[in-house]
């Protein structure tokens, strides 16, 4: 069996066993509109036992929102508004919490929740494949399967997530050309970043050590640098772009429909849909490189 098989040899309702098969976007969106519907029972299915890791990676996030809290004295000379203490408050709680609410989904969207993000990946990957999966199931099984080694992945990026942030905030506040050390920690971050959109899939696929992991995730990010860079830019760009449209409206029924829509977004599709995208251009690349005659030994 080659390491990319996929069985074609029963033909879909409607579709001829010849048919030639499509590739890149065709291929795309013909697999994302086929699979919508279970996509969002994935998302669902993920939000609900991502929480506990999620909670934790919210409260670590107030090391970033404590750092770029709303400076009201600003606010009010910038508006020429005066807020009153309970107004400043709240102002200040509100941007609060959606801070720690978009860094944790940017964590979690790219870096991954531990092992419930094994199995989210093992199903987006079968989806793609098009391999037949049993969605709650195979979703657990793999969950478990890959308990410890994603776990392991997932403390580790807690202790590079706290290091960095701290090592920004530092270097930011010190003079002269230690400053600038703020953006090698930037670009240290954005390469760990492109690293994690290959370690899950390495991780449910192969067999290999934690090291092996990071030294292989690292290979492909490099070899496919551009497409990384590109499929960071849209996934991040559909993440930010409903709440940018709600929160910088100027009327405030439209602002309270995009606010809403944020959350169902989030719910139903954000991180199923965001997962696909990543997904899918995980395994192009990694199919650029790994024949389906090489002798990988995989992940049953």
């Amino acid at each position: 069996m080659g390491i990319f098989n996929r069985n074609y040899s029963t033909p879909g309702p409607g579709i001829s066993k010849d048919a030639p098969k499509k590739k890149g976007l065709n291929l795309f969106y013909e697999i994302l509109f086929r699979k919508f519907w279970k996509i969002v029972q994935l998302n669902l299915m993920y939000v609900v036992t991502l929480l506990p890791t999620f909670a934790i990676i919210f409260i670590l996030s107030g090391m970033i929102s404590n750092k770029l809290g709303v400076n009201m004295e600003a606010i009010s000379h910038l508006t020429g508004t005066t807020f009153s203490e309970v107004d400043s408050a709240r102002i200040s709680i509100t941007v609060d919490l959606l801070i720690r609410l978009f860094v944790s989904i940017f964590f979690t969207v790219f870096w991954g929740g531990g092992p419930v993000t094994a199995g989210f990946i093992y199903i987006l990957r079968s989806f793609i494949w098009e391999d037949s999966v049993f969605l709650a199931s195979d979703y657990f099984r793999h969950i478990k399967s890959n308990f410890k080694q994603s776990l392991a992945v997932w403390v580790i990026d807690i202790f590079a997530f706290t290091v960095m942030c701290y090592a920004y905030f530092f270097y930011g506040s010190l003079p002269g050309i230690m400053f600038y050390l703020k953006y090698v920690i930037l670009v240290l971050a954005f390469f760990y970043t492109i690293l994690h959109l290959f370690i899950y899939h390495l991780l449910v696929t192969y067999k290999l050590s934690i090291g092996k992991l990071y030294k292989n995730s690292a290979l492909f990010a490099l070899s496919s640098l551009p497409w990384c860079v590109l499929t960071v830019a849209v996934t991040a760009f559909l993440i930010l772009i409903w709440p940018a449209i709600g929160f910088t409206s100027q009327n405030e029924q439209l602002a309270v429909f995009f606010t809403t829509a944020v959350f169902v977004i989030i719910f139903t599709m954000l991180f199923g849909v965001c997962g696909f995208i990543i997904e899918f251009n995980t395994c192009a690349q990694i199919k650029k490189y790994i024949k389906e005659d090489a002798n990988v030994e995989r992940n049953e």
